[in-house]
This record gives structure tokens, C-alpha cells and sequence, in this order.
């Protein structure tokens, strides 16, 4: 008889959410936002920011998120994923704060399997692509694997839209106040092995609370302003919060390195006072039907307290 416990629940106001359990660990996935909102030890605290005041909404199908009629990308927390990078969400909607809404803020298909659920996008008439994960744990311990493809399925909404390079490009929204850590690269193509993006409209106060030690950036969240930093790191990304550190592990491919996202970034870390969101890319490419991106993730949790232990074992990853 396995270990791992598959079961339907009301999580939030969502009817058709899925808990995903070991001895160790839970996750919860909410079909009706596409996302996993829920991580953590099997009696322990959520990783994952949630934002309360978006308990059981639910999104039509390619319809826009809309608050005081102004559309917006719904804020809702948990982990999910993204098909371009945010310098194309003006061609996609008409605004470079909002994405896809059929991935963004459209309900996935969930099929249940024996130790996880795939879930899968609408076909996005505006990209052309579906998203499909597969979110799996072990037995036993504390690993998540994520199995991600964004799929061309049909030709994008026109020849502009068609041209956009598309990425898998997962958020993981960490609770505050928390640390976040990212490997710097030996060979990194950013001055000083990352790069704190200058804003025309606000403060990056990334500034003031990043520091390096040992080839390992460390940066502190806000407690006002918000912040980002990006890296061209190989392996990782890391957040300490409270007795948990939460390590993201991705695969980096060298030779493809000119073209991940934003000047060769595999990484980015931002943030503000609510959250801190931990941002892993895949180079872009540009699909013809029926091509794809694969791209996986592989999440562990560590009870831990003491910042030497954190960093001690962060620098063996």
C-alpha cells in the first residue's frame, strides 16, 4: 500500500482542490487557478504567500481579471507559470502588468495519478500554446518534481504575437519576512555576477538589502518598496522563512546561455512587503505548431533555523 495520499478537498473555497501527502509533506493544488498554493511539512506552515482576499473566485475561461473595471493579473499567491517573458505582455494584452489570461487566470484540467496530478491549460488563442505539469512526490521525504511543457498547439493570434519567444517561466510567492538566496555564476555575463534592474516609475530598493558571500547572494525582503534581482544562476534558488528553507533546483544549460530571458537571466528574485517571489526561466525559443518546451523543477524543504546551517547548506547544492 503506498504512502503517498491522493485526496479531493475544499481548500479555501475551492471545490475541486487536491491534496498531495507523504509521511513528510503536503501539497495542494487548486485546478480552478491553475496553481499549487500549498507547501509544506505534513503538520508545518506554508511556505507559499496566499493572498486571502481571492478565496473561491473563479475565472472564465480567457476573460481578463477585472477590479474596478481595470484589468489586472489576479494576485493570488502559491506557484504557478508564465509563457513569455513581461517585455511582450503589452503585445499579448495591452498592458505590461498583465499576462495570458487563458495560463494566468483561466481553470487547468487536473487528472489524478498515484503520487501527484497532471495539470493542464486552455489552449491559449491569443499564444497558441497549452501548459502542461506534472507534480509528483516520493514516498517518502521531501522532493517535488515538477514535469513542465508549453506545447504549440495552434497558430498565435497574429504574425506579431506569432514572433514573441516563449519561455517557461515559473513563480514560486515565498511568505515575508524571509531570505532569499541565488548562486552566482563563475562565469556570469552580469557586472559582479547579477544585475538590480533600474525602474522609471519607482525605487529598486534590491540596493539595500543585498549582499554576497562565498559566490552566494543573499537578499533580505522588503518591508516597503519593492525589489528585484536577476542572475544567470546554474543550479538553484533558495528562501529561508522562519525554521524552513525552500530550495527550487533547476536544470541551466550552458550553451543556451544568450538566450534565457532579460540578457541571459535564469533567475530573478522579486518582491515587496507581502511576498517574495522566487522566478526560474527557460531559455526562450520560438515554436512552430507542434513543437515544444520542457523544462523541470525540483522543490525540497529543510527544517532549519541557525543561518550557518542555511548557508552551509546551500554552498553543497
Amino acid at each position: 500500500m503506498s504512502v503517498i495520499v491522493i485526496k479531493n478537498k475544499t481548500y479555501r473555497g475551492w471545490k475541486k482542490s487536491i491534496e498531495i501527502s507523504n509521511s513528510d509533506i503536503k501539497i495542494i493544488v487548486v485546478p480552478e487557478t491553475g496553481r499549487i498554493l500549498h507547501f509544506s511539512f505534513l503538520e508545518g506552515e506554508n511556505i507559499f504567500y496566499e493572498n486571502q482576499g481571492f478565496n473561491g473566485v473563479e475565472f472564465s475561461l480567457g476573460e481578463y481579471y477585472k477590479k474596478d473595471e481595470n484589468i489586472q493579473a489576479p494576485d493570488i499567491g502559491g506557484n504557478r507559470v508564465l509563457p513569455c517573458s513581461e517585455e511582450y505582455f503589452h503585445l499579448l494584452t495591452g498592458s505590461r502588468h498583465v499576462p495570458d489570461p487563458y495560463i494566468n487566470a483561466s481553470a487547468y484540467k487536473a487528472t489524478c495519478l498515484d503520487n501527484g496530478v497532471v495539470l493542464e491549460s486552455p489552449i491559449s488563442t491569443l499564444l497558441g500554446i497549452q501548459i502542461k505539469r506534472t507534480i509528483t512526490i516520493s514516498e517518502k521525504g521531501t522532493r517535488v518534481k515538477i514535469e513542465q511543457e508549453l506545447i504549440k498547439r495552434i497558430a498565435a493570434q497574429n504574425q506579431q504575437i506569432e514572433k514573441i519567444p516563449l519561455t517557461i517561466w515559473s513563480l514560486s510567492k515565498i511568505k515575508t519576512p524571509n531570505v532569499s538566496y541565488l548562486p552566482i555564476h563563475e562565469k556570469s555575463v552580469f557586472k559582479d555576477g547579477f544585475m538590480i534592474p533600474v525602474w522609471p516609475d519607482s525605487k529598486n530598493n534590491a540596493t539595500s538589502n543585498v549582499t554576497v558571500n562565498s559566490n552566494i547572494l543573499e537578499i533580505k525582503s522588503s518591508e516597503s518598496e519593492p525589489q528585484k534581482v536577476g542572475a544567470d544562476s546554474k543550479k538553484w534558488v533558495a528562501a529561508h522563512l522562519n525554521q524552513q528553507v525552500f530550495i527550487e533546483q533547476f536544470n541551466f544549460v550552458e550553451e543556451l546561455r544568450e538566450f534565457y530571458p532579460d540578457g541571459g537571466t535564469s533567475v530573478t528574485i522579486f518582491g515587496n512587503n507581502l511576498f517574495t517571489e522566487l522566478e526560474c526561466l527557460s531559455p526562450e525559443k520560438t515554436l512552430s505548431i507542434g513543437e515544444q518546451i520542457n523544462y523541470n523543477l525540483y522543490w525540497d524543504l529543510h527544517k532549519m533555523d541557525d543561518k550557518n546551517q542555511v548557508e552551509s547548506l546551500l554552498k553543497k547544492n
